[in-house]
Parts: structure tokens; sequence; C-alpha cells
């Protein structure tokens, strides 16, 4: 299970906005291959802005064309891209004063080696091929390994910028977590029994946060795979950007056999509402071993996904009285 020491994944979301008077020419002019800056005062600022930064005051700016070249101020070296950088393989922030500008702007490198780089150097910027109006349609390179560029001007001014925002987040999966999670690689529910009430938890969150009491693989219990549904909704799926549930279903919540906290967040996907009920008996039916996805694990909660079972059943047994689950409902 050392794939599951730890976990990552990325949070991601769409940003939309106007670009308005300023911001808007800056961007088209990026994508129509050329690079603006404003003149306010006695200086031209690049990335163009919308206020004198020395009075606060708002500004009208006169937006003049600055660079390709420029010279590096300085610099850092980033070994490891993720998903979210301008290159998959090592390259340079830095910060670049453009030749007519005076103050710089913060770009990409893509330098061949750290070794390249040094605070003074000179730099050019290079245009992609497919530009959509952003500040990624550029970037720079030394000065050296430029080359010459044809860039066709798009047909309408830059008014709308969409960007995806996002961060890859990693980090260290609880020991309790991955003793879960080789539970379930076996077909196994693993819960804690706290030392100090008896109550069985699943699945176990390393301490009894009623008592205030550490748990550790000492209190590992497993309990059954059958139990019984105390609490269910009906969830429509709302669509939004990214969405890919599109027919209603079933979440509940199933109190395992065994254990004395509802296991939650179990979607049901075959039955209808009208056939689902409180009190029902329910097993699990899990996916084969090999095709069980541990990815949704993570250190905030939740139990067995549909990743790891292919679905709830009923098993033919009657009912269980509400009266006997009552405090388990929500």
């Amino acid at each position: 299970m050392t794939k599951l020491e730890s976990i990552d994944y990325t949070l991601e979301y769409p940003y939309t906005r106007s670009t308005g008077p300023v911001w808007g020419p800056f961007l088209t002019g990026l994508r129509d291959g050329k690079i603006l800056g404003a003149r306010i005062g006695n200086k031209i600022y690049c990335p163009p802005l919308e206020f004198d930064p020395e009075t606060a005051a708002a500004a009208e700016p006169d937006l003049v064309e600055v660079g390709p070249g420029g010279t590096v101020s300085g610099w850092t070296w980033v070994t490891k891209p993720t998903t979210k950088h301008p290159f998959d393989h090592p390259f340079a922030f830095a910060l670049i004063v453009l030749d007519g500008a005076d103050t710089a702007m913060a770009h990409a490198i893509d330098a061949k080696t750290e070794a390249a780089m040094r605070t003074g150097m000179r730099v050019s910027a290079q245009f992609r091929d497919e530009r959509v109006g952003a500040v990624t349609d550029v970037y720079f390179v030394p000065e050296a390994d430029a080359v010459d560029q044809e860039i066709a001007a798009g047909d309408e001014p830059v008014a709308i910028t969409i960007h995806s925002i996002g961060v890859d987040i990693s980090e260290p999966l609880s020991p309790h977590r991955v003793r879960f999670a080789e539970g379930l690689r076996n077909g196994k529910i693993i819960g804690q029994k706290s030392p100090t009430s008896g109550l069985v938890y699943v699945p176990g969150r390393g301490y009894d946060n009623m008592e205030r009491v550490r748990m550790d693989e000492s209190c590992d219990v497993e309990v059954a795979d059958v139990g019984t549904v105390v609490a269910y909704t009906t969830i429509s799926p709302i669509q939004y950007h990214g969405q890919t549930e599109t027919e209603p279903y079933i979440r509940c919540s199933i109190l395992l056999d065994g254990a004395d906290q509802p296991l939650g967040g179990i979607d049901i996907r075959d039955m209808t509402p009208e056939e689902f009920r409180t009190g029902m008996r329910l097993k699990c039916v899990w996916r084969p071993p090999e095709e069980r996805d541990y990815s949704d694990l993570d250190n905030r909660g939740g139990g067995l996904t549909e990743g790891v079972y292919e679905r709830w059943e009923p098993t033919g047994e009657p009912d269980v009285d509400f009266e006997s689950i009552k405090e388990h409902t929500w």
C-alpha cells in the first residue's frame, strides 16, 4: 500500500472576469504579439496599472509598447514544475525590466539550465503559437535563444478572461487511514474501538473526540460489511463547471453491524427512492481487488467510496424497527 502513503490531488475552480479599459488592451496586445506598459506620470509601468501607485489616485494611463527585450533583476529556479506552471520542465521565474519600462514584470524564462540564469542577463519575449488573450500567451528566453516570429492580430479585443485557478496538494496519509485502506483492499471494513467508552467508530479517526483519548493500532477492530440504513436523501445534481453527475441518486448512512457510528456518504444508484427506506438491511458488494480505487481517500473523513464497491444490495432480512436506530438518524 505504499501508493497510499501520501495523497495527491488538485483543488481547482474556474475564474471569469471582464478585463476593463487597461487589462483588456494589455491582454489583447499579448494575443497580438506585443507587450504594453502604462505611462503614469513620469514612469512606465509594466504590467500596466489602473491607478498611480505613488498617490493611489485613479489613472487614465497612456498605453505604450515595451520590450520585447528586457533585463533580469532577480530570479528563482523551479526544479519540479506542477501542472499549473507554464512548462513541464525546470524553468525560472524572474523579475524582468522590459526595455522602455521602469518597473519589473514577473514572468517565466525558459532557460535550458539553472546555470544559464543570472541577474543582469538579457532576455527576449516569445509568443506561443496558440494565444487566447492571457498572460501565459508570452514567455521569455535568453536573448541568444530568441527567434523571429510573425504574429497575426485577432479580430476582436479581449473583453473577458477565463482562467482555471488551482493548486496541487500533497499530504501524508495518516497511519490509521492507511490501515483503513489496507482493510478495504482485503474486503474488510476497519473501525476503531474507544479504550475509554468501548464505542466503535467507522472509520476511525485516530482519536475518540468524545472521550478525548488517542486510538492507535491496538484499537482497530473489524466490523461487518452488512448494516442498516439509518438515514438517506435523494440528490439531484446541480450542473456547474466540471460536474460529472447528471442523474439523481440516493446518498445514505448505514449503521454497520458491530459499529456504534453510522458510515455516511454511501451512494446508491440501482434503487429508486420509492423502494428505499430507513431500517432496510443492506450488504456491500465489493469490486474485485484489482479494480478497487482508493484515490478519493484522504484525511478529512469519509469511508467507503464507489471506487471500492460495486453496489449495496438488500439482504432480504426484515427491516429494523425505527425505535432501535433513531439515535443514529440525522
